[in-house]
């Protein structure tokens, strides 16, 4: 590959955080399963079937239709196919994305904590990568959860999300060794912290 070929590639590469100042590591606000729980427009569960990217022709960058299979609501009620928009995508030599968000893939499983507004720069996700969760399986076949690091929740304390330390490579089978929280664990404990956040904001 020539170097005039590899300057040319590395320049399209866009960083969305360039063009939003706001945007950065420093300024995202740290979230508690609580916050995102009460705070998330819609919680959602389901399996990436397809990401499609196309030009906004307003902005000039680029957005990525994200089709969520066999979404469900957080009550357990099916929503069917569920299409998500978010800021950034490839389109050949192009590539934008959203700094610190996590890569969502084809084939993942996730919980998201979507915001009102989800094609933003600020992701489509409360918290940012926060937001995110992916669903993996352990050798037993149990669905388990991990955070946007794809390392395996272990114990949910109170309202704080406690992982391990290890990432599990993507599609991973996890070991059943140590603790690790169940899906049906996490989705109960984000009903009840939401249901607390609802009753609290009527008083």
């Amino acid at each position: 590959m020539n170097e005039k070929y590899i300057r040319r590639s590395i320049t399209r590469v866009i960083l969305l955080a360039a063009y939003t100042a706001a945007l950065s590591a420093s300024t995202v606000i740290p979230m508690n399963l609580h916050d995102l729980s009460a705070q998330a427009s819609q919680i959602v569960t389901g399996r990436i079937e397809r990401m499609t990217s196309s030009r906004d022709g307003a902005t000039g960058h680029l957005t990525t239709r994200v089709e969520l299979a066999d979404a469900r609501s957080l009550a357990g009620d099916a929503l069917g196919t569920l299409a998500v928009n978010m800021a950034g995508g490839t389109s050949g030599d192009i590539r934008e994305w959203i700094a610190g968000f996590p890569a969502l893939n084809t084939g993942d499983r996730v919980v998201l904590f979507l915001a009102d507004e989800t094609a933003t720069p600020f992701g489509p996700t409360v918290g940012l990568w926060q937001g995110v969760f992916f669903v993996e399986q352990d050798t037993t076949g149990a669905d388990i959860v991990t955070d946007h690091q794809r390392r395996p929740i272990t114990e949910i304390r109170g309202d704080q999300v406690v992982a391990g330390a290890l990432r599990l490579p993507r599609g991973a089978v996890a070991q059943t060794a140590g603790p690790r929280v169940s899906l049906d664990t996490f989705l109960s404990r984000v009903r009840d912290l939401r249901a607390a956040a609802n009753a609290s904001a009527r008083k």
